[in-house]
């Protein structure tokens, strides 16, 4: 009774009951479908949902939070009318952007400024300004000469001071040179609605690998909404990685940033640093060229009907570094290398419901060294690798997913420490190299999983020599708790790990 009561507790079911079998080649042909549509639809901003409904896949996927979690309300951010601008020598905003984002390629991007550059950029130091500002701005400044307004390429760098702003509005293009070593930092309020940014032109001549970036650093701001961002970010440097926002913790934040239904094409990574309950919604990642969303020490993140597709080497969500309480939801990681979706390093309470993860060439979704996860109603399918991974990390509920056709096995619990305890409950597990394996798996709740279709492979590693448990009780209608020595009764209660 006390497990039951305890099942109850843990939240809506999945969009199939544990025990339904999913068509899984309608399910499959879906995806396919989607992965091709959402690297055709450049020339219209669609939302995921939209995406969804056109694929036949709009059922399948409810984005979800978990009871009792609501998201502030955004505030407008006051900024002083008159746009001033300044130039000055663009040392001075690299030696503030260090300070926060660390002293890693600084240099090189001194050096894609050329030898003979006066290192000169364009400050935006009162009000809000706008993309014709920009250009007026620039010539004004003797920065850049009046014959090159028009289809405006900015060839300095761009640096918002606080207490500015740049908004971007429907139609503006903001083109950032590379061969002239262009970037944007902002240390006040950076906003784009129905704009596009991108780099532009051949490889820098002083140095190949520079490209244009947008970093947000300090107590800045960024709210980027139905948007087009292509090409930017270089190396792999948080700061310089295409589209940054990296809070310093000792100064507050000065209100709360949100990237929505935005397209980000061939941009190295999307990185949130040190902010909080920032919300990123609708938007689609393709070919990303690092790892496409990056969240690090950023507690509260709502990353939400998100798609990520096209080759990348690394994972599509990586949330590191202490951000706890993150909710992943309703996102769809098409291909790529390594994990789709990973969460490591202290940031507890991750909340990972209703994603698909399919044919990725390592695994789909991991959980390293962070407590408390629950892993909710996904469909994770025909991995590489593991199709869902524990790794050192007490309390995790890995409950109602369908893991189908993973090459390695389809639940993976390891390097647990002693009494840890991982909750297996009503999954679908299909034709997998094994259903659940572990090393130093420590103690396994069963419940409810549904093993018909993974016949004859239900267990490996530690639990193997346990598979007639398994055997005897396909369905999971009897609740066991497994270590490697054997089974033995279920404890009361399932997990401790309650949300606040």
């Amino acid at each position: 009774m006390v497990l039951a009561l305890a099942l109850g507790a843990l939240g809506a079911g999945s969009a199939f009951a544990a025990n339904d079998r999913p068509d899984l080649a309608a399910l499959q042909n879906g995806i396919a479908e989607l992965a091709v549509l959402v690297e055709t639809t450049e020339g219209q901003i669609l939302s995921v949902t939209q995406l969804l409904e056109r694929v036949g896949l709009g059922h399948a996927l409810t984005p979800s939070a978990p009871p009792g979690l609501g998201f502030a309300p955004l505030v407008a951010l006051p900024v002083a009318d008159g746009v001033q601008g300044v130039a000055m020598d663009m040392r001075l905003a690299l030696t503030l952007f260090i300070q926060v984002a660390g002293a890693t390629d600084n240099r090189a991007v001194q050096s894609a400024q050329g030898p003979d550059s006066a290192l000169r950029a364009l400050v935006i130091r009162q009000g809000n300004a706008t993309m014709a500002d920009v250009e007026r701005l620039a010539v004004e400044l003797g920065l850049q000469d009046p014959g090159e307004t028009g289809d405006f390429t900015l060839k300095v760098p761009l640096v918002i001071w606080e207490g500015a702003a740049l908004t971007l509005g429907p139609g503006d293009a903001l083109r950032l040179s590379r061969p002239d070593g262009a970037f944007v930092i902002n240390f006040g309020h950076f906003a784009m609605t129905g704009a596009m940014a991108e780099r532009t032109g051949a490889q820098n001549p002083h140095l190949a690998r520079f490209a244009p970036f947008i970093a947000s650093v300090g107590s800045a701001s960024m709210q980027v909404q139905g948007s087009r961002i292509r090409g930017l970010g270089f190396g792999r440097t948080r700061g310089f990685a295409g589209l940054s926002l990296l809070h310093n913790t000792l100064m507050g934040e000065r209100q709360r940033s949100f990237l929505r239904d935005t397209l980000f094409d061939t941009v190295v990574s999307v990185v949130i640093g040190a902010s909080s309950d920032v919300d990123i919604t609708g938007n689609r990642f393709v070919r990303a060229r690092g790892e496409g969303l990056i969240l690090a020490g950023s507690p509260r993140a709502n990353v939400v009907s998100n798609v990520f597709a096209g080759p990348a080497e690394f994972n599509a969500i990586q949330i590191v570094e202490g951000s706890s309480d993150a909710v992943v939801s309703g996102n769809i990681v098409m291909g790529g290398a390594k994990s789709g979706i990973v969460v490591r390093s202290a940031s507890h309470r991750p909340y990972l419901a209703n994603n698909i993860v399919w044919q990725r060439a390592g695994g789909g979704i991991t959980v390293d060294h962070a407590d408390c996860a629950n892993i909710h109603s996904n469909f994770v399918i025909e991995n590489a690798q593991k199709g869902i991974e524990v790794r050192a990390s007490d309390g995790s509920i890995v409950r109602g997913n369908h893991v189908l056709n993973n090459r390695s096995a389809g639940i993976w619990i390891s390097a647990q420490e002693p009494q840890a305890r991982t909750f297996v409950v009503e999954n679908v597990l299909l034709a997998n190299s094994a259903g659940i394996a572990t090393a130093t798996g420590e103690r396994v709740v069963l419940l409810g999983n549904d093993f018909r279709a993974q016949f004859p492979r239900f267990l490996a590693g530690d639990l193997a020599r346990q598979s007639p448990h398994i055997a005897g009780n396909l369905e999971g209608v009897r609740p066991m708790l497994l270590t490697s020595a054997g089974a033995v009764p279920v404890p009361g209660g399932l997990s401790d790990c309650a949300r606040n």
